[in-house]
């Protein structure tokens, strides 16, 4: 799935509108850039954070270098990892600074394990919402693309709403530019 007119795939054209998207930030905002997926032998969760969040002045040709040499990965325990990311913008919160994450996801929860995902995501869900409620919130805005004609739209959106964010469809991945666009248009 991805272009038939040009023979990009799906991956090629998610590559393509982040770097092109990269030039939507001011040098002075602060962007980063992690991966995630299950080891193919241990069933474990990788987190990579290939590039650290820094000022886009400074790394914006790393970045882009960087998402340019992205390949496709294993499993997607994608409610384990928007949690874990999630705790970790916490504990780095600048109130000086909108705090946020972009999921680009087909929003499959691809953990190798189905009996606990109801749970993994509840579990999401209820963090994602006590952080952005109350007087001492530190909210972090989740937004979610959900990516690819199987994403689950309707799970992407719940998690984006927990937060506060925007949940944004980009099922046609030759619509990924402008929905890249629009995110960033947020920030």
């Amino acid at each position: 799935e991805g272009d038939p007119e040009t023979g990009e795939t799906k991956l090629d054209l998610a590559k393509r509108a982040a770097v092109e998207a990269l030039d939507e930030f001011k040098d002075d905002d602060e962007v980063g850039l992690r991966t995630f997926t299950t080891d193919i032998d241990t069933g474990q969760t990788i987190i990579s954070d290939l590039v650290a969040a820094a000022r886009v002045g400074d790394v914006r040709e790393n970045l882009a270098n960087r998402i340019r040499e992205l390949v496709p990965l294993n499993g997607t325990p994608l409610y384990e990892v928007t949690r874990s990311t999630y705790d970790q913008l916490a504990a780095d919160y600048d109130p000086s600074r909108i705090n946020a994450m972009v999921l680009l996801t087909d929003g499959q929860n691809d953990d190798g394990d189905t009996t606990d995902d109801a749970r993994q995501l509840e579990d999401a869900i209820a963090r994602l919402s006590e952080s952005a409620e109350g007087a001492t919130s530190r909210p972090i805005r989740v937004f979610t693309i959900a990516y690819g004609g199987d994403a689950d739209l309707a799970t992407l959106q719940r998690i984006a709403e927990a937060s506060n964010g925007a949940s944004y469809d980009a099922s046609d991945p030759r619509s990924i530019s402008k929905v890249f666009t629009a995110v960033v248009s947020n920030f």
